[in-house]
């Protein structure tokens, strides 16, 4: 049987192997808030040459974006250089004590800031920056020394890049972002020197404790791995006696891998500060990064004989024990974890998981209940939750939960969900007037929501409304692999056997290993040609692949039967139907059956799949050819 691609059926489920957490190690500056007010001040368009003029420009919106200063910068948006006749409100938000200069746009400048908006928008990074700042010097315009300064990050000019900033802070020494967009310059330059001078001149009345984990924090997301080391070096130096510098060191250290640094500072902050269930953790992280994991169970065991109430520690153990299949144990270390803090909501979502995976679902849903009582944008539990209700065929249950996600990173598949859980309810045209409604913004989204209409529509058995969606999505992405497979499987519902051979080959051509393609090209010629050996090759290759996979077993099954080669494919059928008692299957299994003489059974296996779905059309041409009918059909 082909699988059916299912577009946006997938269900988050939780993980079972616990992740390490360290802490939350608040970040100082915020990059991605940063880089998007930095580049607010944007490019100048060719075209806005009038509004240049006199220095009267508007802040005419770019929406096109451009590639990552860091990983931060990849949504910001870009926007004119210089002001229009209201610059009071402008100036404003670049500062509130600034006072910007009145452009003087003489024809040097003015060639300038044109040749540096055409470079930007062509990805000229070198040119942008060179000619924008030469405008900031000899306009002394802090916002064009701002954007030079970018387009140099742009260009990996970090030389470049720290002399505009250094341009920008001499024009507004008070600017927060100016020191920041310099600090940010040196690091990238790898100048650990003045990069510490100005985190020191920003530590202001903080505590160095404090202030420490905000600069790990800006440190990690940095690429340069020696600067961060040095500067963090220097901190420990400076702070000899501070339990927070030595693990705040060790979690830079571990970002970049360096295990030795790591351990050196870990030990460092458990011999002044014993029993830190903080450094604690970090020493259990490194060990299991190093694959000395009985080594990593025995500290942890012996740490929490010392202090039981680490539930920190008592998280990792139960990951341990998870890791180990041990879900019992694991489940009670995480149970002691919430007699002492029942309002641990990673507690909850983790014994919910292992709960789950004990099939003891009713404790499993207590718990998602409980971590939804206390956060209630708890996604991983509303998920969970809604997948419990699909099971219980309360459709409107699960379509309640999922309609209550709005995390960003959550909500599309949300609504995606949110469709399917509607073509139970009211119906297609309700599940396809939801998805119509959903905008995708990525690629990756556009195709979910293209696959999962194709799903509706086929559960739907619109095959030709189907067909043509597909179609118009691959206008648009030819060669998308899973567009691709989606038409090759309406393709093969509507006999169209020149399309589906093709589409699958092709699949088959750039991924050998394409389990479900070679699945569904293998049951397709068994089903529709008579090329029985060559379907059969196909289903075996997929089979080795996933030798459990209930639809592949089916196949094989449906090959062997027309092998003439009964016996097998009744043993290959049942244990698809064992796997996935589905009315396609049990269609599959009844007609061998009946082919082999054991009417009464194929009776019984029709009837059970009949009461299931007296409208499946695979099931009612089989129960047709063969001339059996039941009256007593499920309504």
């Amino acid at each position: 049987m082909i699988r059916p691609h299912k577009g946006g059926g997938v269900i988050i489920t939780a993980a079972l192997i616990l992740a390490f957490q360290i802490s939350s190690f608040m970040v100082l500056f915020n990059l991605r808030r940063l880089i998007g007010s930095l580049l607010a001040v944007g490019r100048t368009l060719a075209i806005a040459m009038c509004a240049l003029m006199l220095g009267a420009c508007a802040n005419l919106d770019n929406s096109r974006k451009i590639d990552a200063v860091s990983d931060a910068v990849d949504d910001a948006r870009i926007r004119s250089v210089v002001n229009g006749e209201s610059g009071d409100e402008d100036q404003k938000q670049l500062s509130p004590e600034l006072i910007l200069p009145k452009l003087e746009l003489s024809e040097e400048l003015l060639a300038d800031l044109i040749v540096a908006s055409l470079a930007s928008h062509n990805e000229q990074w070198s040119v942008a920056a060179a000619k924008t700042f030469s405008a900031a010097q000899a306009s002394n315009d802090p916002r064009l020394a701002r954007l030079a300064s970018l387009y140099a990050m742009q260009d990996k000019d970090y030389a470049r890049a720290v002399e505009a900033a250094k341009h920008w802070v001499q024009l507004n020494t008070k600017e927060a972002d100016a020191q920041i967009t310099l600090l940010l310059a040196h690091l990238s330059a790898g100048e650990a020197e003045p990069a510490f001078e100005i985190l020191q001149s920003r530590q202001a009345e903080s505590s160095i404790e404090e202030f420490i984990k905000d600069v790990a924090g800006i440190l990690v997301q940095q690429s340069n791995a020696d600067v961060a080391i040095e500067i963090m070096s220097k901190y420990s130096e400076q702070s000899p006696a501070s339990p927070q510098v030595a693990l705040s060191s060790a979690y830079v250290a571990r970002s970049f891998k360096n295990d030795e640094l790591t351990q050196k500072w870990t030990e460092k902050a458990l011999r002044l500060k014993p029993g830190w269930g903080l450094a604690a953790q970090m020493k259990a992280s490194l060990l299991q990064r190093q694959d000395k994991g009985e080594e990593r169970s025995r500290y942890i065991k012996q740490f929490l004989e010392n202090h039981p109430t680490d539930h920190g520690m008592r998280i990792n153990y139960a990951a341990d024990l998870a890791q180990q299949k041990l879900f019992p144990s694991a489940l009670e270390q995480m149970q002691i974890v919430l007699e002492n803090d029942g309002n641990n909501a990673a507690a909850l979502n983790y014994a919910a998981a292992l709960a789950n995976q004990l099939q003891k679902t009713d404790q499993a849903k207590n718990y998602y209940k409980q971590a939804l009582a206390l956060d209630s944008k708890n996604d991983e539990a509303r998920w969970a939750l809604a997948r419990y209700a699909i099971q219980d065929e309360n459709y409107l249950q699960a379509e309640r939960h999922y309609q209550q996600i709005e995390s960003p990173s959550s909500y599309f598949g949300a609504q995606l969900q949110v469709a399917n859980m509607r073509y139970h309810t009211e119906g297609l045209e309700s599940a396809i007037d939801v998805l119509r409604a959903l905008e995708p913004k990525t690629e990756a989204e556009y195709v979910e929501r293209a696959t999962t209409r194709h799903y509706l529509l086929l559960q739907g058995r619109k095959y030709d409304e189907a067909f043509s969606a597909i179609n118009e999505a691959l206008t648009y992405l030819p060669d998308n692999i899973e567009l691709v497979y989606a038409r090759a499987l309406v393709a093969a519902e509507l006999s169209e056997l020149k399309t589906a051979e093709s589409d699958l080959r092709s699949i088959i051509i750039r991924y050998p290993d394409h389990a479900n393609a070679l699945n569904a090209l293998g049951y397709t010629l068994a089903d529709q040609t008579d090329r029985y050996a060559e379907a059969k090759e196909l289903i075996l290759k997929a089979l080795e692949l996933r030798p459990n996979d209930a639809h592949i077993l089916d196949s094989m099954g449906w090959v062997l039967f027309r092998l003439k080669d009964f016996e097998q494919a009744i043993e290959f059928l049942q244990r698809a139907y064992d796997a996935a008692p589905e009315v396609e299957v049990a269609a599959h299994l009844g007609e061998v059956l009946w082919e082999s003489g054991e009417m009464e059974k194929a009776r019984g296996v029709w009837a059970d799949a009949i009461a299931k779905d007296d409208e499946n059309p695979l099931l009612l041409k089989t129960l047709e050819r063969y001339g059996v009918s039941f009256t007593d059909k499920a309504s």
